[in-house]
């Protein structure tokens, strides 16, 4: 078993549909060049329908190791079989950067959102075609990168096609996107000539600065792959700064993205550990369900990127074989749904189904009132939301900040106060964090305080 830590961190890989961006993960990943068409990014896709119209519709999944002289870690020989080229990458590797291929297309950007809010990237790579220019997804990923404080760079792909006037004009619009009241940054562009001292200084300024940095490359040519792998290999990652995570002496908990159930094996979940850590045959309660309640759980085994471990710790993947802690009880795929976690039995925890948020409308086309519903984001938790209160307007429009109570339609949900949020539908953005937690109890009270004058009311009459 492997037992030395890796450094690590992760990178998002967002931009509109078709600029490149599963191919680019797939040459940077696979140290080989694209054929120009779509032979690269064949080695990334899912699922066999994403191959066929060569369109991400989930959230894949690559990693890219660096020796201790955070040169490229590249086996002698390709392997199609994950667990093994993933296995050999990493036994060779000090810092392993694992890559999230996000979906382009606008159907798909719910995933999208549930990439950036519930895997928690370091940092984000926004690729824009150069022969396509900016788009509307592109500054609806880079709205999202700001408002999520996630650190971005941008990639320009497809410099050995696009027709000089439309390439000039485009990297004179994402300069132009820089430097708007918007996102007030300043743009540093890097070529195939630029020098690793100068990319090596602005990836270590990459977090808490002002800067974007810029690269141009072809997936077919090469040209500026050599300088943005150098890049990708020196921005440190943010868990030390990161308020999303606690930090390794905190109780454990786990956000499961995925279940599957493995032959063999048993229920295998996936996900990112939010804090804490955790070993083999560890305890832990699974939850919670649409009752409320968590499971008691045996943690039986540990993978991190393909690889068995006896540990996993605060902002790592990892995937768990898990089994019931309670002799006779059972476990399977129907006792999951979206937003569980696995966490630690002492801090008894205790699901919420209303809750107060401070929220910012980014977009709404018209105006939002009590009773409004549209779907909320936040870590693993996919679920429809109803506005119960607004505490400062009648009605909410684009651009109002404000305290709203909030109350899931379907199960209570564990959550934490300072999460961020994301509340989506159609074209409506909303950004937050949760500000307050109303337990069952208080529920119970506000009710009694309701209806003890209604009573009254009537012993007078």
């Amino acid at each position: 078993m492997q037992e030395q830590r890796i450094e690590h961190s992760k990178l998002a890989i967002i931009g509109n549909v078709d600029s490149g961006k599963s191919t680019l993960v797939g040459v940077l990943t696979k140290g080989i060049l694209d054929d120009g068409r779509g032979g690269a990014r064949e080695r990334v896709f899912n699922y066999k329908h994403e191959k066929e119209n060569g369109r991400t519709s989930s959230v894949a999944q690559e990693i890219m190791g660096f020796d201790e002289n955070l040169k490229q870690v590249l086996p002698e020989r390709f392997n199609q079989n994950k667990n093994k080229y993933w296995s050999l990458v990493v036994e060779k590797s000090k810092k392993i950067v694992t890559f999230l291929d996000l979906c382009g297309h606008e159907k798909y950007l719910k995933t999208t959102i549930f990439g950036l809010v519930a895997m928690i990237p370091d940092y984000s790579l926004i690729i824009v075609g150069a022969n396509m220019g900016v788009s509307k997804m592109t500054r609806e990923h880079l709205g999202v990168s700001l408002f999520l404080k996630i650190p971005f760079a941008i990639v320009l792909t497809k410099i050995d096609i696009a027709p000089q006037n439309v390439y000039n004009e485009t990297i004179e619009n994402i300069k132009s996107l820089i430097r708007s009241p918007a996102i007030k940054r300043t743009a540093v562009v890097f070529d195939e000539k630029s020098a690793m001292d100068e990319i090596e200084k602005w990836a270590a300024l990459m977090h808490g600065n002002n800067a974007v940095p810029i690269f141009q490359v072809s997936s077919v040519t090469g040209n500026g792959l050599q300088q943005l792998a150098h890049f990708i290999s020196r921005v440190p990652n943010r868990d030390d700064i990161n308020k999303a995570y606690q930090t390794v002496n905190d109780p454990f908990q786990f956000d499961i993205q995925e279940n599957f159930n493995v032959p063999g094996v048993g229920v295998v979940v996936s996900g990112i550990v939010r804090s804490g850590k955790v070993g083999l045959n560890q305890h832990a309660l699974l939850g919670p369900d649409k009752g409320k309640t968590f499971k008691p759980i045996t943690i039986k085994s540990i993978h991190i990127n393909r690889v068995s471990v006896e540990s996993a710790q605060v902002g790592e993947f990892a995937c768990f074989a898990l089994k019931p802690s309670k002799a006779g009880d059972k476990l399977d795929r129907a006792d999951f749904r979206k937003g569980m976690i696995l966490i630690d039995p002492t801090v008894k925890p205790e699901p919420v189904i209303e809750f107060e948020a401070n929220i910012h409308v980014l977009h709404h086309p018209t105006t939002m009132s009590h009773g409004y519903q549209a779907v909320m984001h936040c870590g693993v938790i996919r679920q429809a939301v109803e506005i119960k209160k607004i505490f400062q307007h009648e009605v909410l429009r684009t651009g109002d900040v404000d305290t709203v109570r909030l109350r899931f339609l379907y199960a209570a949900e564990y959550l934490k106060t300072e999460q961020i949020l994301v509340i989506r539908e159609g074209r409506t953005k909303i950004f937050g964090y949760i500000s307050k937690l109303i337990s069952d109890k208080q529920l119970e009270n506000e009710r009694q305080i309701q209806v003890i004058p209604k009573q009254q009311q009537q012993q007078i009459q």
